[in-house]
């Protein structure tokens, strides 16, 4: 596995469950590749100074193929990554950049109405759905908004259901 194999030549593991992010400080050359990619997750005035949870492991995993001195890698360990893009409302599913599906909403009233989820044939029964209803739940817990449920897989997967009373 390649985090023992690392850890043994002295690099530092960083991980969530989407990607394992190394780090050897002895070979960084600081050529600041990964902070201007995205200050957010890499940040050298922080501690720790990578925080895998300001942007998603693709983007990631994009801004460490630029490192020139190799003293970032990284491992993606589910390379389908769920994303809220609420510029286009909707949660997003991508497979290493390529969109696989979505759930989208419309906003009206403070209230997001779930109006479609799907998710691409060949990645149907993977969970992912689930994934991208959650995705806008979570933000509209976050924002305080209520949710309403047209599309029939958020209907069936919210409705009656205690851990969605608060959104519904």
């Amino acid at each position: 596995m390649k985090k023992e194999e690392l850890e043994a030549q002295g690099y530092k593991t960083y991980e969530n469950e989407d990607i394992q992010v190394f780090w050897k400080p002895r070979i960084c050359q600081h050529a600041g590749e990964c902070a201007r990619g995205n200050f957010n997750v890499f940040n050298p005035q922080r501690r720790p100074w990578i925080d895998l949870s300001q942007a998603p492991a693709t983007e990631i995993a994009d801004i460490i193929d630029r490192c020139p001195s190799k003293a970032l890698q990284y491992e993606l360990l589910n390379p389908i990554s769920v994303v809220f893009e609420e510029e286009l409302d909707r949660a997003a599913a991508y497979d290493r950049g390529k969109l696989i599906g979505e759930c989208e909403f419309e906003d009206s009233d403070n209230r997001w109405i779930i109006m479609h989820t799907g998710v691409r044939e060949a990645y149907e029964g993977k969970g992912i759905a689930r994934k991208l209803v959650l995705k806008v739940i979570e933000a509209a817990r976050a924002k305080g908004v209520k949710i309403l449920p047209v599309c029939s897989y958020a209907k069936k997967l919210m409705t009656g259901k205690e851990e969605f009373k608060d959104v519904i």
